[in-house]
Parts: structure tokens; sequence; C-alpha cells
């Protein structure tokens, strides 16, 4: 597709080319152990250092719309020299000024927040989970698509990768959910993938170092949906944040890390709501089981 768009001339949309690498074409790639990298396909295509490729395959916080998202960013801007500064930019997404046009605090003030992360903590305790729902009443917070908690018990989705916004786009138009996404900055061909789902624009900002909750757009020093939940969660000014399915990654994935080093200085941050797990977490936060709540 790439090799005939340039030689008709026309303008190549990539996002939607490379959600389908990733989506269909990764998995066989992996399962049967056989065919070419397309990673270094289009980092040698578009005149991208290789070591921009061999550093994120060898770095466990990058996922493979990660690396295509990147390498998607280094094609626009310019990745002839290798620069982390620049790896750490494609990997934000963005890095413009935030704007939104949905205050969280309409749906969230005062009320007990429990996010559902995506581990495997959620299954494992699904039915107390859904017991503590029902009779408490929290509002309900998933990512992306995970279903294994009952749709009716969701308010809302959460998701802030636009690869991953696109491969899952037919998904997302299925579910009864609000998805609560920076909309204003996503490129366009994920919006044109989403229209007709009802979404709710809270802004995402990203810059080393800095923490600011708006009304209707935060700036973080991660783009990484936990990143994004936990800060509408404050800027909706929440009674309190609990985290289910939190369980972390395998011992020595620096994930855990990255992970860790956001929820502190999340906690340090000013008018942060207090963040509680209960369901197993490896991560550095406080913690009280389901089962002592329902």
């Amino acid at each position: 597709v790439i090799e005939v768009a340039e030689r008709r001339h026309t303008r190549l949309d990539m996002a939607p080319l490379l959600s389908l690498v990733e989506q269909r074409f990764r998995p066989m790639q992996l399962e049967y152990g056989w065919g070419t990298n397309a990673y270094y396909y289009l980092a040698g295509k578009f005149g991208i250092h290789p070591t921009y490729v061999q550093s994120m395959l060898t770095d466990a916080r990058f996922a493979g719309e990660d690396v295509l998202a990147v390498l998607d960013f280094l094609r626009l801007s310019g990745g002839e020299r290798f620069s982390v500064e620049a790896l750490e930019t494609g990997r934000s997404f963005y890095d413009g000024q935030p704007s939104g046009s949905w205050a969280p605090s309409e749906v969230i003030e005062d009320r007990v927040v429990l996010i559902l992360g995506s581990g495997p903590g959620v299954e494992a305790h699904r039915l107390a989970l859904t017991s503590y729902i029902k009779s408490q009443r929290p509002l309900v917070i998933a990512f992306n698509t995970d279903s294994v908690i009952s749709d009716e018990l969701i308010d809302l989705r959460v998701a802030s990768h636009p690869i991953r916004l696109l491969s899952n786009a037919a998904e997302h138009l299925r579910l009864p959910q609000p998805l609560v996404a920076p909309a204003s900055a996503l490129p366009k061909a994920v919006r044109t993938s989403l229209e007709g789902k009802e979404i709710r624009d809270y802004g995402l900002g990203v810059a080393q170092g800095e923490f600011r909750f708006g009304e209707k757009y935060c700036v973080l020093p991660s783009p990484m949906t936990v990143a994004y939940a936990l800060a509408l969660s404050a800027s909706g000014r929440a009674a309190r944040i609990e985290l289910a399915g939190f369980d972390g990654y395998p011992t020595g994935d620096p994930r855990n890390t990255e992970v860790d080093e956001f929820l502190i200085e999340y906690r340090e941050a000013p008018q942060t709501p207090e963040v509680m797990a209960v369901t197993p977490t490896r991560y550095s936060v406080s913690a009280r089981s389901i089962y002592s709540v329902i």
C-alpha cells in the first residue's frame, strides 16, 4: 500500500494502515515466527534511524502500537538522527496546548470512582466487584474496550492512545458507554473512525514533571491511560479513587517502575483524591480488600 501510494503520488494516511498491521498481521507473525519486520521496513522506508526501532523493541514500555505511533511521528518530524528526546516525544503523542470541551465534574464531583484496569484481578474478583458496584454505586470507569464486568455496570470508558483507539473503533461503536478521550487532539483518521460514538472530550497534554488538572483538560508527565483516568477523576473532584485490576507487570518489567513513579508524583500533587487499590497490586499504593466493603 505504501509503495502504490508513492508511485501514484497520493497522500497516504498512515494511521489506519498501522492499525491494520498491529491488529491483524503482527499477531500472525508472533504465532508463526515468519515474515519480515514491519517496524524496520517502515524505518528504512521513511529514513528513520534504525536505533529507534532497536530501542523500542528492547524496552517493555513500548507495545506494538506505541512503536507504530512513534514511527508515524518520526516520519513527519524527521528521524534521521537518533535522539532519546525525540523518542519520548513521539511516545507522548500530545505535545501541543491541550484543550477539551467536557468537564468531568459534571458526573464525578463528590463521588467515589472505581477504575477497572486491564489486569487479571478484575476477572479473579469479578463477583465481589459486581456486588460492590451494585450495592455502593461508585462511578465505574473501564479502560479501552475491556469487558470483564457487565456493560450495564460501567459508566464511562477512557482511552488515550490514538493507534489503539483506531484499532478498537468498531468495538467502541458497539459499546453503550460514553467514551472519554482527548478528542480535539486525535488524528483525523481516528475521529472519523469513531463517528457516531458519544465522545466526551477531556483534553490531554504531556510535559515532563507537570501535573495540572484543569476543568476540561489535564497536563501530565505521561500519556498512559491510567494517568489519564486518574487525572480526569482528580479534575472531576472525586471523593476517593479505587483501583481494581492494577495487578502490575512481572517482576523486573520497567513498566512497574514507570507506573509507580507516576502514582507517587500524583499523590504529591495538590488537591488529588485518595487513591486505594481494592484488588491485589504490585504498585506502591494503599490497599484494602474488596471483600471488606461488600
